[in-house]
């Protein structure tokens, strides 16, 4: 979120650096939801169950990037802010039991 600034700081930040959505739930009915399902359970088209996933942060960040070994779920072109990519992991693994 950019604030009101009297000396024009906002013009400085780029488009990657904006969060399009700060809200990580909301990514995740985005993205996610689809086929992982609200619980993370659902398992579309072979979709993980997230809630026994024992990816590690960084390998959940790479899966959400760069899609899985089946060629399912490459955001890196939607999802480009790092905030909410980090929120976006974090929000997964509260989806584990």
């Amino acid at each position: 979120m950019v604030g009101c600034s009297s000396d024009n700081q906002s013009s400085s930040i780029t488009e990657s650096e904006k969060s399009t959505d700060s809200n990580p739930q909301a990514l995740y009915a985005i993205h996610c939801d689809a086929c992982h399902g609200e619980d993370g359970k659902k398992g579309v088209s072979g979709a993980a169950d997230l809630s026994i996933s024992k990816l590690s942060d960084k390998e959940i960040e790479n899966t959400i990037l760069n899609g899985n070994e089946k060629g399912m779920m490459p955001f890196k072109d939607m999802i480009t802010n790092p905030k909410d990519i980090k929120s976006l992991v974090e929000y997964v693994k509260t989806l584990r039991k």
